[in-house]
C-alpha cells in the first residue's frame, strides 16, 4: 500500500481523537456554558469571551459571570471601546439572592474604578441599575446586562426585560467591574478576557452557605 493510501486511511481516525479536545464545552458548577448565543431580532450572534466563578471572601461562589462578545477579545481595552453587542451574564451560584443585593455590590465596585467626576455623571444611572435589579433570584437563573449599540444597556431579568439605560460611558464602567484596573477578582478578570480557562478552586469552600 502506498504511503498516500496509509494516509488517507487513517486520516478521519485520527480526526476523530482530536475531535472531543478541540470541542470540549465549559462547565462550571455543574452548569455547561454555551459558546455561542445565536442572534435574534434583539441582538447579534454572541461569541462567549470567558467565564469564571465570582467567589466571595474566597469561601463563597456568588455567581458564574459569563461574557459575550461579537468579536471577542483579550485585551480589555479594545473589549471595553468596542462599540458592538455585548452581554454580561450574572448566573447564581447561591441558594437565592436578591436582584437589589447584587446590583448594590456592582455599584460598589463601580467606585473603585470612576473618579469622583465620573461617579457624580453617572449616579443617577447607577441608582436605575440598582432599582431594575430588584428582584430575587435563585440558583440556576440569571440576569445579564447587554450592550445594544447606539441605544443603551438592556437589563433583563429571567427572561423579562426591566429596562434600557442610555450611555455607553455607564457599559463601559460596568464591563469595568470585571476587566478594569480594580477588577472583582484577577483571576476571574483573566478567565472572562478567555487569557485563562477556567479551573475550580483546589482550596474547599463553605457549599452549605451557597
Amino acid at each position: 500500500m502506498k504511503p498516500s493510501q496509509i494516509f488517507s486511511c487513517f486520516a478521519p481516525m485520527f480526526f476523530l481523537l482530536m475531535l472531543p479536545f478541540s470541542s470540549s464545552a465549559l462547565t462550571i458548577d455543574g452548569y455547561e456554558i454555551p459558546q455561542v448565543i445565536p442572534a435574534t431580532s434583539q441582538h447579534a450572534e454572541l461569541h462567549l469571551n470567558g467565564a469564571s466563578m465570582r467567589i466571595l471572601y474566597g469561601v463563597v461562589d456568588t455567581y458564574i459571570g459569563k461574557l459575550y462578545m461579537e468579536n471577542p477579545v483579550t485585551d480589555e481595552k479594545a473589549l471595553v471601546e468596542a462599540d458592538e453587542y455585548k452581554r454580561m451574564v450574572f448566573q447564581v451560584a447561591m441558594k437565592r439572592i436578591s436582584g437589589r443585593r447584587m446590583a448594590k455590590a456592582m455599584y460598589d465596585a463601580l467606585q473603585l474604578n470612576l473618579s469622583d467626576e465620573e461617579a457624580i455623571k453617572l449616579e443617577d444611572r447607577l441608582q436605575l441599575l440598582v432599582e431594575l435589579f430588584n428582584a430575587s433570584l435563585k440558583k440556576g437563573e440569571e440576569g445579564y446586562i447587554e450592550w445594544v449599540p447606539g441605544v443603551g444597556s438592556r437589563i433583563v431579568i429571567k427572561g423579562e426585560v426591566r429596562g434600557i439605560i442610555p450611555g455607553k460611558d455607564l457599559n463601559d464602567a460596568i464591563l469595568n467591574i470585571w476587566v478594569g484596573d480594580n477588577p472583582v477578582g484577577s483571576t476571574f478578570k483573566r478567565q472572562v478576557l478567555g487569557l485563562e480557562e477556567y479551573q475550580p478552586p483546589k482550596s474547599m469552600r463553605k457549599k452549605g452557605r451557597r
